[in-house]
């Protein structure tokens, strides 16, 4: 009698899985070639390149995820920040700085592909300058074809109407999950954990915790930051060109101090890095955080966010059937600033896109109505005075939940360890084998063995591989309806802004 109501689960459970696997395919960034690919001279050239450069790439399974290609224009990537201008350069000097980012972003991108392409592939694509060859002719090619491609205003209007990038959650996937009556199971589960979230957090010093303190290691005069966002100039866009020395002092400035109530090595922030046979562990010899720099439109304007990203070695399990640990874990601090570059709200997330929190200053109020399928979990941020006081980030043992934000004075040397600011994107192209480098991250932007047994609960929602680790500018915030956390808009749909200085 067992045995037909045994089969009945394992097709029930094989078509989930199917659906999973399936369904993981869609969020794959896929390259596109330039409409010229039949012409002749260089742009027929610069054409073929690119298509031979990403096929290559393709064939070696290195496309860096975080940004997304451009139909019919190989040498351009988009990103949501990017995307929300469109309707809005209708002018030559606008449409070229909207451009000019996008180019921007292959290239970066790019950067990092060729570094981790194989020998042979960079011999097969330009067997006398290399990998610099590359990088130089992604350059040359972007501007001889970016030139080209948009003469008239006929064709800019084509670029303004097409381009956009997908959101994180998969529409089949919440067909075949009935979302709509899963969803208020996932709901429920969402406000027990608010609830829970609200009761132990605070913004005091943690109690009776035994902690481990990394602050920084870079020491800058504080003096700099705030006339650095104030000073520095602007694209017809309006996004800051902060220069890279500028960068470092901004920064260092709003660096925090990372506490972690300590129990073991699972607790001690380091650098992710490939031990072999395609393992990523964390050197918790070497402390870092990972700092990267994002915009966001708030009333008209945009900010400025400075993101700090820790990699710890695990979540450790409590059992073989905890859903939520596994390898890898790890919390992203950003701080964004107004315009004369004081802190305007705090957040914090876990690099899976879970436990989102936001932390307002009170130069901003909540709306009376957030419009939110899943409201986002809103705490009261702590007076800080970055001049004076380090922001400390403390985060209880083994779940890494950040329960505590307050200030501590720069003066009293807190720290036990300390750590080094590097860029986030090193950790897209890590050493791996002798003279072969490779991304931290999977194509599908997932971090290699990061993956958890939740995924194969909480598929109907959409989002891919819940609860793995992921690349940044691929991190969904919200089970039920759809929030990112690159929201170019969030603050204004969960914000207004107040007189209170």
């Amino acid at each position: 009698m067992d045995r037909p109501r045994c089969s009945i689960l394992h097709v029930i459970f094989g078509c989930c899985l199917l659906a999973v696997i399936l369904a993981g395919c869609a969020l794959l960034p896929v390259p596109t070639r330039s409409v010229r690919m039949d012409e002749t001279g260089l742009l027929g050239n610069c054409a073929v390149f690119f298509a031979s450069l990403d096929k290559r790439i393709e064939e070696a399974g290195v496309i860096d995820p975080g940004v997304f290609r451009v139909k019919n224009y190989p040498y351009l990537r988009v990103n949501r920040l990017l995307v929300s201008f469109h309707a809005e350069v209708d002018d030559k000097t606008s449409f070229a700085a909207w451009a000019d980012r996008m180019q921007a972003l292959d290239q970066d991108a790019r950067k990092y592909e060729i570094a981790n392409l194989p020998f042979s592939a960079v011999v097969a694509l330009d067997s006398t300058k290399g990998k610099a060859g590359l990088y130089n002719k992604v350059a040359a090619c972007g501007d001889l074809l970016k030139a080209a491609d948009f003469q008239s205003t006929g064709h800019q209007l084509k670029l303004r109407e097409s381009v956009s990038v997908p959101d994180e959650y998969i529409t089949f996937r919440r067909v075949l999950g009935i979302y709509p009556l899963t969803r208020w199971f996932v709901s429920y589960g969402v406000s027990r954990w608010h609830a829970d979230a609200r009761k132990s957090f605070s913004a005091e010093r943690p109690v009776n915790w035994r902690t481990i303190r990394y602050v920084s290691a870079e020491k800058i005069d504080l003096s700099l930051a705030h006339q650095i966002v104030v000073s520095t100039k602007r694209d017809a866009l309006g996004l800051p060109k902060y220069s890279p020395e500028e960068l470092k002092v901004l920064f260092r400035m709003y660096a925090p101090v990372w506490e972690i109530q300590s129990q073991g090595e699972d607790d001690r922030i380091g650098t992710p890095i490939w031990i072999g046979n395609g393992v990523l562990d964390v050197d918790t010899d070497q402390p870092r955080t990972y700092t990267l720099l994002s915009f966001t439109r708030f009333r008209n304007e945009i900010l400025t966010q400075l993101n700090y990203i820790i990699w710890f070695p695990s979540r450790p399990k409590e059992g073989a059937w905890d859903i939520y640990g596994g390898i890898l874990d790890g919390v992203n601090y950003r701080v964004t600033l107004d315009n004369n570059g004081e802190p305007l709200i705090y957040e914090t997330m876990h690099n899976c896109g879970c436990y989102y929190k936001a932390y307002p200053t009170d130069r901003v109020q909540i709306r009376a109505k957030l419009d939110y399928a899943e409201p986002p979990l809103i705490l009261k941020a702590p007076g800080v005075n970055p001049s004076t006081d380090f922001m400390t980030v403390a985060m209880q043992s083994q779940t890494h939940y950040v329960q505590h934000l307050y200030p501590l004075s720069r003066e009293l040397q807190p720290a036990t360890a300390v750590y080094s600011l590097v860029d986030y994107g090193q950790l897209r192209s890590l050493p791996y084998l002798k003279d072969v480098r490779r991304s931290m991250f999977s194509q599908d932007s997932i971090a290699s063995g990061s993956r958890r047994l939740e995924r194969f609960i909480l598929w109907p929602t959409g989002v891919l591989s819940p609860g793995a680790m992921r690349q940044w500018g691929r991190h969904a915030v919200a089970f039920v309806g759809k929030r990112h956390f690159d929201d170019p808009f969030f603050m204004d749909r969960m914000f207004v802004e107040t007189d209170s200085r």
